[in-house]
């Protein structure tokens, strides 16, 4: 039989250090229980055992620390987002069948040992799956090692040991015997590292035949004096390096099969942690049940044929409606409501038309954006939708990748119930109680005005905009693809005589050879695969040699080509437009995004990026209208933070910029030249996004002296946007999240990690989050408001696209100049804050001349 025996401590700990902080929605870390599940699952299916074993550390002191009382004193203790996750984790393995092994007296790796060694004596196969070089000891014929690491896990064999370290496995603990082991504060030999002691054991062998030949063997004086001097602390060392087999466990095979029992329970418990993920990819098909189990929906009934017009009647009388609109036809959608207990199927677009349109009617729902498209495109308004369930979830839990019904179930504790052939629909049967425990926590967090006047208003408006889409000249795009793709095979060919020779340019290791081998350029970095080639480490070169400013260009062009010719050609519609989709739900600061294609992100930087603009136009005889906002994140920053200079220089109309150069250089206004004000502004936005000195200095080209000073200047005149960049980070680390003005939140497990680098991270996020996050609810509330108005004013134009701070109205020719002067309007007086907003708005035929 194959064993396989887990280092639990091990694993756990790479599991916590390798996966960035997660929580469940009260604030229990779960990132080393999902790292250490991922991590298991993964060594199961690589070596297939027939049984598993799964050992931890207890914190009782054991021989060692009895034999030498400096042992491990060294190490730091467990940081408590990982404490906190042991016991869940150890109940979560008992759950799914493991048995967890441990034994007072002894560590982790002399369960390893002793399993190990029980495998050998009784023929069966054993693997080891732990992080920590120290098991390579009990490496065998009949046991390898599962070595996890960053990289790539490595599987150890007798003669991969000797490949590496030219010892046999035994040999390992009289290396560690001499070089010690900093970790465990175990001392060796002073003065002689890993390299001396590999060298010593692979030409004697043991530390005992050192000891018992000192003054014969062939080594220098100092290195025997050395040897000398520590012959005590080796032998402990030794004695401390070198795993124990004996310990007294049940070692027999066959009581350590895998054996599910409860796989309800078990899912149950996982959604308790909300690791709704984990449980599809350990064949936990089944979502879980509650604790609590409300009678009433353990199963439900489906009423297929119902009369429509009675149960539309039933409905008007209780005055609200829970439902699930199946649009795969969406000519003819299919309406399955719960009603009175019951599932009803209608199939009838009168019955749904007149259920959309009642105002007296309130709705609840999951997704109404394709409601509101559906409504759209048969020009029927939608009234009182009062509730949309992924709208709510994304904004009680915004870091969620998952808002379905059956997730939010789960993660409710909310039952299930069943009906054999209409499973799809349990989550429906539920949505009176789903409903309610999300309101409970949108009321909670003071979110309801966020949900009702915000997110579904501005549904409504995505829904049409992806029906109208933006209309694209197909010709335009062809003839510009077929001249980029003139302009590649040209770089090609050029960069081809430059290097010497054909290759393939997109080949990162061929790239790598020419540039770094063949052409002798110096290598900036390298990776597990060869050289790096990325945008980073070129730039840096763009100067040692013009192959890589071809390469760059050539870079810049084909994706240029593939993404936005050939990949837009792909997306037009039969209509001429182009439909993406409206993401309301993707990112964590509330911003929207856009898919299929992404129009967001069409290049505006260089030259030959922008001219992509030129082939989004309005439909003939009408135009684009295009405004955008100015600076509106500083304009939040100076709101929020109640900065009376930054609010007096946007309140008399200075320019902000330049104001802030003259502050930081010490310089009179009209000294101020294109530099400084370009090096403030840098200062400017990259204050909104958190930067640090070093990236500011990568930015500005300055020393890292120079950016740090520029800083400390910004912030010395701007005190109040220094007051609250601390303050906010400390009131997120008391509340554990940080929030908009309209109360958006954001959840912050970083902060409280273990980790340097994450918690700084966390900090950044605290700090620009309520800015990014105000600035997209503002630019949602322009979006309904515009809407709205040109609804109200019988106006054509309509919104065709939002991107970040711009938004686009595509209007007949005689309403440019009224929509011109709405959009701006509304954009300026979306909100009240103590600095005015201000849009600017411009017309053109295509994007390109509107953006002019």
């Amino acid at each position: 039989m194959r064993m396989l025996v887990i280092d639990g401590n091990s694993i756990v700990n790479r599991a916590f250090y390798g996966i960035r902080p997660l929580t469940t929605r009260d604030g229990q870390f779960t990132n080393a229980i999902y790292g250490f599940l991922t991590m298991l699952t993964k060594i199961k299916n690589e070596e297939n055992p027939d049984a598993v074993a799964i050992a931890f550390d207890l914190k009782a002191p054991t021989f060692r620390h009895k034999a030498y009382a400096g042992y491990k004193a060294t190490r730091k203790g467990m940081p408590e987002e990982l404490a906190s996750q042991i016991k869940p984790l150890k109940e979560l393995l008992r759950l799914l069948g493991y048995t967890l092994v441990t034994c007072e007296g002894y560590e982790a790796d002399d369960i390893l040992g002793t399993f190990a060694k029980a495998c050998e004596k009784n023929g069966n196969e054993c693997v080891i799956a732990t992080g920590d070089r120290d098991s390579l000891q009990l490496v065998s014929d009949t046991t390898t090692v599962h070595l996890c690491t960053n990289k790539q896990d490595i599987s150890y064999t007798p003669a991969k040991i000797l490949e590496d370290y030219g010892v046999t496995p035994k040999q390992l603990i009289e290396i560690k015997a001499i070089q010690g082991d900093s970790s465990d504060n175990i001392p060796g030999v002073a003065g002689i590292g890993p390299k001396g002691a590999g060298d010593l054991i692979s030409r004697f062998g043991s530390i005992d035949y050192i000891y018992s030949h000192i003054d014969e063997i062939d080594v220098k004086d100092g290195i025997r004096n050395k040897l000398k001097n520590s012959e005590e602390n080796a032998k402990l060392s030794r004695m401390l390096g070198e795993i124990f087999c004996e310990v007294p466990i049940n070692t027999n095979v066959e009581d350590y099969k895998v054996e599910l029992k409860d796989p309800e329970e078990c899912a149950r418990f996982m959604a308790k942690l909300e690791l709704f993920s984990l449980i599809d990819k350990l064949g936990l098909k089944e979502m879980p049940t509650a604790e609590e189990k409300p009678a009433a929906v353990q199963n439900f009934e489906v009423v297929e044929n119902a009369d429509a017009n009675v149960l539309y009647e039933n409905i008007k009388k209780q005055g609200k409606v829970y439902f699930k609109t199946d649009f795969s036809d969406m000519e003819n959608p299919v309406c399955n409501i719960l009603f009175d207990g019951k599932v009803y199927i209608v199939k009838d677009n009168e019955f749904f038309d007149k259920l959309l349109e009642n105002e007296e009617i309130l709705k609840f729902t999951h997704g109404s954006k394709t409601v509101f498209a559906y409504a759209d495109k048969k020009n029927i308004e939608v009234k009182s939708l009062a509730f949309d369930i992924e709208l709510a979830a994304y904004l009680i839990e915004p870091s969620s990748k998952d808002y379905s019904d059956e997730n939010l179930c789960g993660g409710y504790g909310i039952t299930l119930p069943k009906n054999e052939k209409f499973s799809e629909l349990s989550a429906l049967a539920v949505y009176d109680v789903l409903c309610e425990k999300l309101k409970k926590d949108i009321d909670t967090n003071e979110q309801e005005k966020l949900l009702t006047d915000i997110e579904i208003p501005l549904a409504k408006v995505l829904a049409k905009m992806e029906n109208i889409g933006f209309a694209v000249d197909r010709q335009g795009i062809e003839d510009y693809g077929k001249i980029l793709h003139e302009q590649i095979k040209n770089l090609e060919n050029e960069i081809y005589t430059s290097i010497g020779y054909e290759f393939n340019i997109n080949s990162p290791k061929q790239l790598g050879k020419a540039l770094f081998e063949d052409l002798g350029l110096p290598c900036k970095k390298k990776t597990k695969s060869g050289y790096s080639t990325n945008a980073e480490v070129l730039e840096s070169l763009r100067y040692e040699h013009p192959a890589v400013e071809m390469v760059l260009s050539y870079r810049t062009l084909a994706k240029l080509y593939s993404t936005y010719c050939e990949g837009l050609l792909k997306v037009i519609a039969e209509d001429g437009r182009i439909h993406s989709s409206f993401n309301q739900t993707e990112t964590r600061t509330g911003r929207i995004s856009s898919t299929e294609p992404n129009l967001q992100n069409i290049p505006v930087r260089t030259e030959i990026g922008r001219e992509l603009r030129r082939f989004f136009a309005a439909r003939e005889g009408w135009v684009l209208v295009d405004a955008d906002y100015s600076q509106i994140e500083l304009r939040v920053l100076a709101h929020i933070s109640g900065d009376k200079n930054m609010i007096e220089a946007f309140n008399t109309n200075a320019d902000i910029h330049t104001i802030t150069a003259s502050q930081v250089f010490n310089m009179p206004v009209e000294m101020v030249n294109s530099t400084m004000r370009s090096r403030a502004k840098a200062v400017n936005f990259g204050i909104v996004y958190g930067i640090g000195a070093y990236s500011l200095a990568k930015d500005i080209k300055v020393t890292n002296k120079e950016a740090s000073k520029y800083i400390k200047d910004y912030l010395a005149h701007y005190s109040g946007v220094d007051e609250y960049m601390k303050n906010v980070v400390e009131k997120a680390k008391r509340d554990g999240y940080v929030e908009t003005m309209f109360g958006r939140r954001r959840y912050l497990p970083e902060l409280s990690s273990g980790k340097h680098m994450m918690r700084a991270f966390g900090e950044r996020v605290a700090r620009n989050m309520p800015i990014q996050g105000t600035a997209a609810d503002i630019i949602k509330i322009a979006m309904i408001k515009v809407d709205e108005r040109m609804k109200k004013e019988g106006l054509q134009a309509r919104l065709i696209l939002q991107v970040h701070d711009e938004l686009i109205v595509e209007a007949p020719e005689n309403e440019k100049e009224t929509v011109a002067k709405l959009l701006q309007e509304e954009m300026e007086n979306a909100v009240k804050l103590s600095v005015p907003l201000t849009a600017d708005a411009a017309v053109g035929r295509t994007w390109y001349d509107a953006k002019k």
